[in-house]
């Protein structure tokens, strides 16, 4: 299929469209994550620990043309260090893109990277993001300089004997003035049935939030505030029948001198995840987990109904496309603590930065 698909983008690449300027567009991203997880005890700790330790490449090729149109095959090839075989599943990339000044959209299956909005960890672990690089469906967005707005649909399961039906809608919107912003992300995940699973349950969450970046007021610290009420709607037709309105607020900062940073993320509220325990996923009784909820579990919160996270990191300025981060990242549930020790490298470069091909 990908060689049918690429055989077919350089045929169109051979064929000039009179009047029309064309580049041959490239793109290679690699993100390699070494992530331990010691959160000691699993029967109090309300995540697991482990390691994730692994690579993804992402190899690019597509045709530009009128400055802003694109088409663009690739694949994201994944793999886990240590692991019997060479490579995880490979997941093809196929989507046209419009990148105008102020519209934009993406259509098929392409980076999760192009999303704009900001999506606190209660909606997209750093897992998540690293094992899911790629949305498939659609993407519309529109940015000016003061404000921004997208809308999106992510197509996440395609229903079989085991498999639900699922689709993501994401929102996100945010608006600036001067050294203060506010906004707002939101999901609704539908999570439907499989021909062995029956149920259909909605997994919806919302942020509003306000920030201050206070970075122009210093000369060599980058300084931001930021507050948001996160708001979740759970339903489970089948097995609870009634929505649940789980709720808190989140409040986050952000430090940083030279290459030296500070984040922290305070959550105080209800179990935003309240389906996760629940053991109808599947025929075989097995629970919702991480199959409803992309979120970090922690934001479940213990029993002093807080979850507290502060990274501390270390990010120094390398070449142009390459970014490296060494953090110690720390969790607290107001009475277990947990420790994330994270080595990640990302680099991307492409057309973008070298020029196209011609």
């Amino acid at each position: 299929m990908l060689t049918y698909l690429l055989l077919c983008l350089l045929a169109m690449m051979a064929t000039p469209l009179k009047g029309v300027a064309q580049e041959i567009l490239w793109d290679a991203d690699f993100d390699f994550r070494f992530d331990n997880r010691e959160y000691g005890d699993p029967s109090k700790m309300i995540a697991p620990s482990g390691t994730l330790f692994g690579a993804n490449l992402r190899p690019e090729i597509g045709l530009g043309w009128g400055y802003d149109h694109k088409l663009k095959v690739g694949i994201t090839i994944p793999a886990d260090m240590g692991s019997e075989s060479f490579m995880g599943t490979p997941e093809l990339l196929a989507y046209y893109a419009f990148d105008g000044s102020r519209f934009r959209t993406a259509l098929g299956l392409f980076p999760r990277q192009r999303l704009m909005g900001r999506y606190s960890y209660a909606f997209f672990s750093d897992s998540y993001r690293f094992y899911h690089p790629s949305i498939e469906g659609c993407l519309v967005q529109f940015k000016t300089p003061d404000w921004f707005v997208e809308l999106g649909c992510d197509w996440n399961g395609l229903r079989s004997t085991t498999r639900r039906e699922m689709f993501t809608i994401l929102l996100a919107g945010e608006a600036n003035r001067d050294f203060s912003y506010a906004g707002y992300s939101a999901y609704l995940h539908h999570h439907a049935a499989s021909d062995t699973a029956r149920g259909v349950v909605d997994n919806g969450l919302a942020s509003i939030y306000m920030g201050l970046d206070l970075s122009e007021l210093f000369y060599d610290i980058d300084l931001s505030v930021q507050a948001a009420w996160i708001q979740a709607y759970q339903n489970d037709r089948l097995h609870i029948g009634t929505p649940v309105l789980p709720g808190g607020y989140e409040i986050e900062l952000n430090m940083r001198r030279d290459d030296i940073g500070l984040q922290e993320n305070f959550y105080s509220g209800d179990d935003l995840m309240p389906y996760y325990t629940l053991p109808f996923e599947d025929a075989n009784g097995s629970a919702y987990g991480s199959h409803l909820y992309f979120g970090d579990p922690f934001y479940r919160v213990g029993e002093k109904g807080f979850y507290n996270r502060l990274e501390l990191y270390w990010e120094p300025k390398l070449k142009d496309g390459v970014k490296l981060r060494i953090a110690s990242v720390h969790h607290f549930d107001g009475i277990h603590w947990g420790w994330q020790q994270v080595i990640a490298l990302s680099v991307n470069i492409g057309s973008d930065m070298f020029g196209p091909i011609r």
